[in-house]
């Protein structure tokens, strides 16, 4: 059976609740790591872009949709937040200086703690302990964060709301 790329991607992926951050390769942008919740991480023949389009197509979505749709609701066309799942809500960081493949993605669902550092930027503490240097400052970090988790807190009100819903009808 001849399988492509995307589909071989497809596989690979964890399941999006699973992926604390996307991280663009320093050298090659063309590849990314992805740091999961249970302490590993992966790295993919691909581009962030492409790997977040492979995510919103798992969850039958598509991605252009979602960044239409939320860039809508935040009234904005940069640094947008993409809730791809009730436990993926990815926040833009900016990792490297490069004109395309500079953009990261933390995972707001889980708790990210946004350090303050002297001179440039700041560093981001995920959950399994790995830390993350953005070229934001630690303001602007944790204000794209705070906004993160308003949207997670948002999708989970909504799937509670379809929960209780279903309930009724049954």
């Amino acid at each position: 059976m001849n399988r492509t790329k995307r589909e071989c991607l497809m596989q690979r992926l964890p399941a999006p609740a699973d992926i604390l951050a996307l991280i663009p390769a320093q050298e090659d942008t063309t590849r990314t790591a992805v740091i999961c919740a249970h302490g590993s991480s992966l790295m993919l023949g691909a581009t962030p872009e492409h790997v977040l389009a492979c995510l919103a197509e798992r969850e039958d979505k598509a991605l252009r949709l979602i960044r239409r749709n939320a860039a809508r609701l935040m009234a904005r066309r940069r640094n947008i937040i993409l809730p791809i799942l009730h436990g993926c809500v990815l926040t833009p960081v900016k990792m490297y200086n490069m004109r395309r493949g500079g953009i990261g993605y933390v995972n707001t669902a889980y708790a990210a703690l946004v350090l303050r550092r002297r001179g440039m930027g700041s560093d981001i503490a995920l959950q399994n302990g790995d830390i993350i240097h953005s070229l934001w400052t630690s303001p602007t970090v944790e204000r794209l964060v705070h906004e993160g988790r308003a949207v997670h807190f948002k999708l989970l009100n909504d799937v509670r709301r379809q929960l209780r819903f279903a309930e009724d009808l049954a």
